[in-house]
């Protein structure tokens, strides 16, 4: 039954079969339950979780991405040389310079000074030379080192599917423009695509034109998601 007393924070409000009310609504208040607490941790580690992955993710792609601009800045440093003509010998201002890239070797590429391949050759080879007793053999001026796990994965000349297992662009004045050759090859080509990957499977290609012009795109669906 229903009783009442005067209120006072002591003495609560009405009271029914003796209980107070406020003591009643006390109980309805009360903190998590067991079940209730294992749940909010449950979905605050998948959170966390998913967060942590996700951050991997996308600084893996930042660090691809930043070699990939790293790589189309060593072609365009190979071009400048050869437009300016780097002195490396006080007797071969003829010579032009260019990037080597090997997949045999997919975590190193090469900078270097491409020499004509004999005192009678018109011009430079445009292929990467280390020479033998019958020719000069090309300068290497520095090598590059990829880190972090990345590596070149593809070589792709003029949109062929088919990797190459090397190729050539190299630089020489007055032009700007890029020689292309891959390895068993003796002609000119208009395009290489050097595909770079993460250890996630995350993918860059650095495109080089015949006429010169470097880019770095996206690429995981094309020939580099292969």
């Amino acid at each position: 039954m229903w009783t009442y007393r005067p209120f006072s924070p002591l003495s609560g409000f009405w009271l029914y079969n003796g209980e107070s009310m406020k003591a009643a609504y006390n109980s309805r208040v009360s903190g998590f339950t067991l079940v209730e607490l294992l749940v909010s941790i449950g979905i605050f580690m998948l959170i966390t979780t998913m967060a942590v992955m996700n951050h991997a993710q996308f600084n893996s792609s930042v660090l691809l991405t930043n070699l990939a601009y790293e790589v189309g800045l060593s072609i365009r440093q190979a071009q400048v040389y050869g437009i300016t003509v780097k002195q490396t010998d006080a007797a071969k201002f003829e010579s032009g310079y260019g990037i080597h890239f090997d997949l045999d070797d997919p975590k190193t590429y090469v900078l270097f000074e491409d020499f004509k391949s004999s005192a009678s050759a018109i011009e430079a080879s445009h292929t990467y030379d280390v020479g033998d007793s019958d020719d000069v053999g090309d300068s290497d001026i520095e090598t590059f080192r990829i880190q972090k796990g990345n590596r070149v994965s593809g070589i792709y000349i003029d949109g062929d599917t088919d990797s190459r297992a090397e190729v050539d662009i190299t630089f020489i004045r007055p032009n700007p423009d890029a020689y292309i050759k891959y390895s068993g090859d003796s002609g000119l080509h208009n395009k290489a695509e050097i595909c770079l990957k993460s250890p996630q499977g995350t993918a860059r290609k650095v495109i080089v034109e015949n006429t010169g012009q470097i880019s770095v795109v996206a690429d995981n669906v094309t020939i580099c998601g292969n």
